[in-house]
């Protein structure tokens, strides 16, 4: 395929480091596969904008959860008219996820890293209770829209991830008229089929329970999700609105949570597309897969939850020798991979 622009000297020779070649994925006779097609965004040289804002500045009932929402645009990369949101992990925030958000905006996107409350606590509390799966459940709930369901979270309308992004593309659109925030408001609302969610650990639990009530664009999960009973997936992880075609994941396999992760991948339904591809091995589109599994060697060693942080924590992901993250391929793959059916599904949105 055609790359659509230049790459810079320094993404380039990451990516040649890689192996990615520039191919369409093979076609073949398999009816429960659907082969994915790929194309090498590349790179404009042109500084980002980005925004750093206060939840505050967006609501002033917002008070719990205050690190500042990181918001990213390329104005010189084509775009594809999708929002990219990412969810950080437990007790984590928008700021140590900078380089997956940059990369999403040197793709096409509009990209939000959102704050919001973090704390969690599920995987200490659902499995003891009678029904873990529904406890699992109606805690991302809470977290997601605000209304009271567990004890042990208190999250108010106004802290709910609804309400921070409703405020903030509202508050963008109207600080910052011609970037185009308001696209993805439809009647002062998200307009969940133009927004792809995604997010590590808690935070990609969050983004599949979005996709589960909700129609969204692309569901990315960095090591996610690690909901678990006895090391199976919740039923909550079997059943969702958007297409199965629509979601991938990478995680690590030393990660302490990725007996878990494996579990719920395969309760999505991910396994139809194939076995996950190793992105240090392997290039893109890796075969078809919807799933990508790393043994790279986190920044710090594989001490404490390193490898839990590998596939998308600044701190934690490795880097090539000029700073590049050594899986940018993979995650641009993760970011911009479409099938047959995915993409037939977008165009009759539009």
């Amino acid at each position: 395929m055609k790359a659509r622009r230049r790459y810079s000297a320094a993404i380039a020779l990451a990516v040649m480091a890689l192996g990615c070649e520039l191919e369409k994925a093979p076609s073949g006779p398999e009816s429960s596969r659907l082969s994915p097609t790929f194309e090498a965004f590349v790179e404009s040289s042109a500084p980002l904008v980005q925004h750093v804002v206060a939840p505050q500045a967006t609501d002033p009932e917002i008070d719990k959860a205050l690190d500042n929402h990181y918001v990213w645009l390329d104005t010189a990369a084509k775009s594809n008219h999708k929002l990219f949101v990412f969810l950080p992990g437990t007790g984590q925030n928008p700021s140590i996820f900078q380089l997956v958000q940059q990369e999403a905006a040197r793709l096409g996107y509009h990209v939000i890293g959102l704050m919001y409350p973090t704390g969690g606590g599920l995987a200490k509390a659902c499995p003891t209770t009678a029904d873990p799966s529904a406890c699992y459940e109606n805690a991302r709930l809470e977290i997601i829209d605000g209304s009271d369901r567990v004890s042990f979270l208190n999250v108010t309308v106004p802290n709910s991830i609804d309400n921070r992004l409703t405020r903030l593309l509202q508050y963008l659109a109207r600080q910052y008229p011609d970037e185009g925030w308001d696209r993805f408001l439809l009647r002062d609302q998200p307009k969940w089929s133009q927004i792809a969610v995604g997010g590590h650990s808690q935070g990609g639990g969050n983004a599949a329970m979005i996709a589960k009530i909700r129609l969204v664009a692309r569901v990315v999960l960095f090591s996610s999700v690690t909901d678990s009973i006895h090391s199976e997936a919740p039923s909550w992880v079997a059943t969702h609105v958007t297409p199965v075609e629509r979601y991938y994941g990478i995680a690590h396999d030393r990660d302490g949570f990725y007996r878990p992760i494996r579990a719920g991948w395969d309760s999505l339904g991910l396994g139809v597309f194939g076995a996950p591809a190793t992105p240090e091995t392997n290039s893109p589109p890796y075969d078809g897969t919807h799933t990508l599994v790393t043994d790279l060697t986190p920044q710090g060693g594989f001490v404490g939850t390193n490898a839990h942080g590998a596939p998308s924590n600044d701190l934690n992901t490795p880097l090539g020798p000029d700073g590049t993250p050594v899986l940018l391929a993979a995650w641009r793959y993760l970011l911009t991979a479409r099938d047959g059916a995915d993409e037939i599904a977008q165009r009759d949105e539009k």
